[in-house]
């Protein structure tokens, strides 16, 4: 069942605000062939849930409608564990905001339903929440905290720092002071808001954000973070990083710390960056666990690939965290920018077993006490980053490339059944 939250009801959280519009966003605009090669809860029918066959769902379609099941489950309480459910939204008056869309209602709905988290695609970055050095801005966080808190779910905090410029505050660009002093009141900042405003609700944070660039001679990407705080020696991360990771630590002890990047399975250079970040963060103590963006596609990487990776960290005895799954059907890295499928039910099936796939990976290769949760990167088909980023970075001109779990309309896609399946031990098929 969805985790009971102790939590001080505030005023403006009991209304629950219609809403909608734009999609989550994207960490990865600079990620190109490697992007992956790289939120009234209806928990009372959890326990009839669990026991639901694969076949139970209902499933819709026709030549003039999307292909479409009927849930009779809840997606966060067929969990083996109680590990987070996740899903980014947007929020504010963002695109497809859950506040302020033409549709937000009944985004909210599908939300309450099947998730137990939320994340936010881009409001609790850092330039939207400290804009100016003496300056913190937290009214739209707070009202998506504040919907997630009245609703019994958490929220994943993303992300406290991240490199890219459009994010990166002006301040800090041209920061004459102590720059970790700077970074340090900024992390405290921010942490002990939600920490002191809403106990027990923003449960984990990114820390640091795509730090990894493998073209750099030391694999750690160039920003104005690395060039204020670098390495103190060779071999060693920068020292920003850990500024970041002790500041979070010292201002809530009791949340998960995680380091989150992209194309960190299959491409085993980033991933043994990745690791490297994560020991050395460990070997003091104030890291919990590691985020996989996962912006996937149906051929790759490969099963194997995501179980190696999920295992060194569970080795490590960290937290594992899916944060960003997308799951396009086409790539169109791959040579002579392929055409876009038919979205017919063969490809909605094969959708549906690579989801079930990779949340049975994660299962079955975390256990339940590593499990940091399970988050996919968008609400609807029609609001994911991946259009913009497809088009951006392959010159593609697609319709649409179907990455998430629920259509345009709302309703669900048998990729829905898919994780539920893998999340109650059933195969996939």
């Amino acid at each position: 069942m969805r985790m009971q939250l102790q939590w001080l009801t505030f005023a403006f959280a009991a209304t629950v605000l219609t809403a909608c519009g734009g999609s989550s966003g994207s960490d990865d605009g600079n990620a190109s062939s490697s992007s992956s090669s790289s939120s009234s809860s209806s928990s009372s029918s959890s326990s009839s849930s669990s026991s639901s066959s694969s076949s139970s769902s209902s499933m819709s379609s026709s030549s003039e409608g999307p292909i479409a099941i009927e849930p009779d489950f809840d997606l966060y309480a067929t969990t083996p564990s109680d590990f987070p459910v996740g899903v980014a939204v947007s929020a504010a008056n963002d695109g497809y905001s859950i506040f302020t869309h033409s549709d937000a209602s009944q985004r909210q709905d599908v939300i309450i339903r099947h998730f137990s988290q939320l994340t936010a695609g881009n409001i609790m970055k850092m330039s939207y929440l400290h804009p100016t050095e003496n300056t913190f801005t937290f009214g739209d966080a707070d009202e998506l905290v504040g919907f997630a808190a009245s609703n019994g779910m958490t929220v994943h905090g993303h992300a406290l720092v991240w490199h890219s410029d459009y994010q990166v505050p002006g301040f800090m660009k041209s920061y004459q002071g102590d720059f970790a002093a700077m970074l340090t009141n900024h992390v405290t900042g921010v942490v002990d808001h939600f920490k002191t405003d809403y106990p027990g609700v923003v449960t984990s944070w990114d820390v640091v954000n795509e730090a990894v660039d493998q073209g750099a001679a030391d694999g750690f990407r160039r920003s104005v973070f690395y060039n204020e705080l670098p390495p103190v020696a060779d071999g060693e991360i920068p020292e920003y990083i850990k500024v970041a990771f002790q500041a979070a630590r010292d201002t809530d002890p009791s949340i998960d710390l995680y380091y989150n990047d992209y194309d960190n399975t299959a491409n085993s250079t980033r991933l043994a960056k990745t690791l490297a970040i994560a020991e050395a963060l460990d070997n003091q103590g104030i890291i919990d666990g590691v985020g996989f963006q996962m912006h996937i596609y149906m051929d790759y990487p490969s099963l194997n690939d995501f179980k190696n990776a999920f295992q060194q960290v569970v080795d490590m005895g960290l937290k594992v965290k899916v944060t960003e799954l997308d799951i396009a059907v086409v790539n169109p890295y791959e040579a002579g920018t392929p055409a876009l499928p038919e979205y017919d039910e063969q490809l909605t099936a094969r959708q549906k077993k690579r989801f079930c796939e990779v949340a049975k990976v994660y299962v079955d290769t975390v256990p339940e006490n590593q499990r940091g949760g399970f988050t996919v990167w968008g609400l609807t088909d029609d609001e994911s980053w991946l259009m913009d980023q497809f088009a951006n970075a392959a010159g593609a001109d697609y319709e649409d490339v179907w990455p998430l779990l629920f259509n345009a309309d709302l309703s669900a896609k048998p990729a829905l059944q898919g994780v539920a399946d893998a999340f109650r031990g059933q195969g996939c098929d």
